[in-house]
């Protein structure tokens, strides 16, 4: 009687699992909440100062004429959401697990043993 218990609990653990990962992809992806921060990259930027002298600026000398090409959201969202989506897949696979043990302590074990014919032996004769 014990094993069912467990094996009742271990479903009940492994769907709680799945449902709480599945709402946080949800909410993410409905902008409710946000993802897990992975990645913090820096944006593109190219110093457009290196390529022209100094005498042909306009620019005082103590700035830089530093132009950012891709800023660092567009680089970090994607990434980050990606990896949300992989640990999310990890732990609903986890929570699967759980639940798919707990169905194997629930279900009853059945035995048939069927009388086995030896090699041996000729067949019958009708």
């Amino acid at each position: 009687m014990s094993e069912k218990i467990t094996g009742y609990l271990l479903v009940l653990l492994g769907i709680i699992i799945m449902a709480v990962a599945s709402f946080s992809v949800y909410s993410v992806f409905t902008n409710k909440a946000k993802p897990v921060s992975f990645f913090k990259l820096p944006g593109v930027a190219l110093d457009l100062g290196s390529f022209v002298s100094q005498e042909e600026t306009a620019v005082p000398a103590g700035q830089s004429l530093k132009t950012e090409l891709v800023s660092p959201e567009i680089i970090n969202e994607p990434m980050n959401l990606l990896a949300h989506l992989l640990l999310m897949g990890f732990i609903v696979n986890a929570g699967y697990k759980l639940a798919s043990l707990g169905v194997q302590f629930v279900r009853p074990i059945k035995v048939t043993i069927k009388e086995s014919k030896s090699i041996l032996e000729p067949p019958p004769i009708r």
